[in-house]
C-alpha cells in the first residue's frame, strides 16, 4: 500500500494560488491521478453450463446499479452514509487502540496535571466566597473568587489548544491510513505530524478567533447603546446580539470545521486550509452541521457515563475524610474520571471531521477513486 502523498494537479482552480489536494495514488505520470482502461478482447467463456450467479451487490447510492465499493480499511472507498461515517470513526480506534487511545491518554493527563493546581485553587476560593454554612457570601472573598476563574480558564484554553493541536495532528494521520488499511506506527504518525504542528496551531487558533468575532460582533451595537445611557433599549439589544451571534458562530464554526484535516494532509499554508474548508463545506452546510452536532451529542453522554461514577465517588471521598471536594484525594479520584473520559472521546471527536473532510473529497472530486487505485496498489 502506498502512503498518501500530496501533489498539486495543474487544473486545479480551487483558488488564486491553487490548492493541492490529498492524492494518494497516481496511475501514471500525466494521467491526473486516473487513467482510462485500455480495451481488450473479451476472453471465450470455457464449454458447458455457465456457472450461476449469485446476487448483485447492492448499490449504496440506491440508483439499482450493481456497486461494489472496495474496503481495505475502515469504511467502503465511496461517499458515506451517516452510520458508516459514525462507525469508521469508532472502527479506527479498534483497530489501532495502543496508538489511538496511547496518545490520547498521555496527552489527557498532561492537561489535567497542569490544570489541577489551578482548578483546586479556584475551589478553594469559592469556598471561602461561599462559607461553610453556605450562607451569606463573603464579599470581600470575591476578588479572590474572580482571580481563581481567571487563571482556571486562561490555563485551560492554552493547554487545551496545546493538546487539541498535537491530538487533531496525530490522529488524522492515523486516520488517513486506516482508511486504506495501511500499518500505523505511532513513530511514524508522529513524525509525519511533526512538521505540521506549528501551523496547524495557527490553523486552530484562527477557527477559534474567528467564532469568537462572529459572536462578539452582534454584541457591539448593545454596548454602544449602553455607553449612551439607555439601559432597558441595550439589554435588548443583548439578548438580540447573543442570539445572532450564536448562529454567526455556528455558522463559522462549521465551515471552518474541515480546516485542521485539510491543514494536515494537503500540504497547503494555513490561510489556504481555512478557504479549503470553506469550500468544501458549502453546499452541504446541513448535512455537516448536523453529523457534527450528532458526535458532540455522543461525546457529551460517554463523558457524562464516564464522569459522573467518578464525581460521585470523589464526593465520597470528601465526606468520609471530611474535608473539601478541592482537596489532594477527591480531586486525585474525579481528575482519573476526566482523563479517562478525555482518552475515549477526544479520538472518536477527531475521526468524525477527518472522515468529514474524506467524504466531502469523495462527494466533490471523486477521490474515492483515487483511494481505490491506492489500495490496490
Amino acid at each position: 500500500m502506498t502512503e498518501p502523498q500530496d501533489s498539486r494537479r495543474p487544473d486545479d482552480a480551487s483558488g488564486p494560488a491553487g490548492v493541492p489536494p490529498w492524492n494518494p495514488g497516481s496511475a501514471g505520470p500525466g494521467t491526473g491521478g486516473w487513467q482510462a482502461p485500455t480495451p481488450s478482447t473479451p476472453p471465450t467463456p470455457p464449454p458447458g453450463p455457465a456457472p450461476a450467479a449469485g446476487p448483485p451487490p447492492q448499490d449504496p447510492w440506491g440508483f439499482g446499479g450493481p456497486v461494489a465499493a472496495p474496503r481495505p480499511g475502515i469504511v467502503p472507498l465511496r461517499p458515506l452514509a451517516l452510520g458508516e461515517l459514525l462507525d469508521g470513526a469508532f472502527q479506527y480506534i479498534r483497530a489501532h487502540p495502543r496508538v489511538v487511545l496511547g496518545v490520547s491518554a498521555v496527552i489527557a493527563v498532561i492537561t489535567t496535571l497542569v490544570q489541577a493546581p489551578f482548578q483546586a485553587t479556584y475551589g478553594q476560593s469559592l469556598e471561602t466566597f461561599v462559607g461553610p454554612t453556605g450562607g451569606q457570601p463573603d464579599l470581600d472573598a470575591l476578588a479572590g473568587v474572580l482571580g481563581g476563574a481567571s487563571a482556571l480558564l486562561g490555563v485551560s484554553a492554552v493547554v487545551g489548544l496545546l493538546a487539541n493541536t498535537v491530538l487533531t495532528g496525530l490522529l488524522v494521520v492515523v486516520l488517513s491510513r486506516s482508511v486504506l488499511g495501511a500499518p500505523v506506527d505511532a513513530r511514524e504518525c508522529w513524525n509525519a505530524a511533526r512538521p505540521r504542528l506549528p501551523g496547524l496551531l495557527g490553523v486552530v487558533l484562527l477557527v477559534a478567533l474567528a467564532t469568537i468575532l462572529a459572536f462578539a460582533v452582534f454584541l457591539v451595537p448593545a454596548g454602544v447603546v449602553a455607553l449612551a445611557g439607555s439601559t432597558g433599549v441595550a439589554a435588548a439589544l443583548a439578548v438580540l446580539g447573543t442570539l445572532a451571534g450564536a448562529a454567526a458562530a455556528i455558522v463559522v464554526g462549521v465551515l471552518l470545521a474541515l480546516a485542521a484535516p485539510a491543514y494536515v494532509l494537503e500540504g497547503v499554508g494555513v490561510m489556504a486550509a481555512l478557504t479549503r474548508s470553506r469550500a468544501l463545506v458549502t453546499g452541504r452546510f446541513w448535512p455537516v452541521l448536523g453529523i457534527l452536532l450528532l458526535g458532540t451529542v455522543i461525546v457529551v453522554i460517554v463523558s457524562g457515563l464516564v464522569g459522573v461514577p467518578f464525581g460521585l465517588a470523589a464526593t465520597g471521598v470528601a465526606v468520609a475524610a471530611d474535608t473539601s471536594p478541592y482537596a489532594t484525594l477527591p480531586l486525585l479520584v474525579s481528575s482519573v474520571g476526566t482523563v479517562i473520559g478525555a482518552t475515549l472521546t477526544a479520538p472518536f471527536q477527531a475521526g468524525v471531521t477527518g472522515l468529514l473532510y474524506i467524504d466531502q473529497r469523495m462527494r466533490r472530486e471523486g477521490f474515492d477513486i483515487e483511494l481505490q487505485r491506492a489500495a490496490r496498489a
